[in-house]
Order: C-alpha cells, then structure tokens, then sequence
C-alpha cells in the first residue's frame, strides 16, 4: 500500500513540474509561434520591426504553480528581428523569495541565497542559455528576476546594441539610415 501511495506522489508532482516547462522553449522561434500558444499576451516594440517583446503573466504558462508566484510574476519574451533570444520572469510586488527560490529549484542552481546582502546576481550556463537570477532587497518590496539568455544569437544581440546607438530615441528614428539616404542623394 504505501508503494502505491509513493508512485501516486511522483506520478502527480511530475506532472506539475512538466506543466510549466518555459526552458524548454526554442530560441530563434518567431514572436507568432509563442503567441499563438498564450491565451493572453501584450505586444510591445520598443524599436518598431527590429526588436520586440510578447507580454503575459507567469499562471499563463505555469497554471499549476503557486497562486501568488503565477499571477503576480510578469513573463516576457524577447525578440530580435522575429527571433526569440531571451525570456525573463519578474516578480517585484512582494517581501518574499519565490521566484528566487523556484528559478533555483527548476533550473539545479545550487547557489543559496546571501541573506545578508541587499542584492545578488547567480549566473550559470546550461546548454544553450545563460541562466541568470537577480534579487535585490528593496525598502517596501524584494524585486526578482530571472532570466533566459540565448547563447546562439550573439550576432542578434551585437546588432541590437548598433541599433540602439544609432537610434534617436525623441523620434524613433534610425540615424544611421538617414545618413545612408542623404549620401545618396
């Protein structure tokens, strides 16, 4: 009886863990795909049809995770040129570890938390990530972040750093393309 009992608890804790998976995600998908699988999401373009970011909330991908990490954590993919290339979670509405300690337990981070520091940053790389965790002790709230970087797109990243420095950000405009356009003319 209490092996039934034993392969009941693994079967049943398997199955939650296996329903929130976002590691397993590929990069280099475009933004369409990862929409298509959300319910609910929010598009933003901080450089429009270069860069872009699809919104949701954690309980979105994790139904099954704890009520106040899933609802009150924002997950974020992010895009270069219709790439994915990073998927961030940020939990900043709380005086707890949660999402700390989750990224740590789902991703074997054997790092423990520094109690006595107001702030730290753990970085590891699996596979084809970076992985990276950030928490910083603030005075009302504990703000966390974990983050997903792709190890395969480091072109994609040097050429959103150019974008970025040739932008005029009043405008949206790319300088380097307006140069472009007055030599030829």
């Amino acid at each position: 009886m209490k092996y039934w009992l034993f392969f009941l608890t693994i079967l049943v804790t398997s199955s939650v863990f296996a329903a929130c998976k976002i590691d397993q995600q590929q990069f280099g998908v475009s933004s369409q795909t990862i929409i298509n699988k959300l319910k609910f999401s929010t598009t933003f373009e901080p450089i429009p049809g270069f860069q872009k970011e699809v919104l949701t909330i954690f309980e979105e991908v994790c139904p099954s995770l704890e009520k106040t990490l899933a609802r009150d954590t924002t997950l974020t993919y992010h895009f270069i040129q219709d790439q994915l290339i990073m998927i961030e979670l940020v939990k900043t509405s709380s005086n707890d570890l949660l999402l700390f300690e989750w990224g740590r337990e789902n991703f074997n981070i054997q790092e423990k938390r520094k109690i006595n520091e107001e702030q730290q940053f753990i970085q590891v790389e699996q596979s084809d990530r970076f992985i990276q965790l950030l928490v910083r002790v603030l005075p009302d709230t504990v703000f966390q972040n974990i983050a997903l970087v792709s190890t395969q797109h480091n072109d994609l990243f040097e050429l959103l750093y150019e974008k970025e420095e040739s932008m005029d950000w009043d405008t949206l405009e790319d300088l380097d393309n307006e140069d472009d356009i007055s030599e030829e003319n």
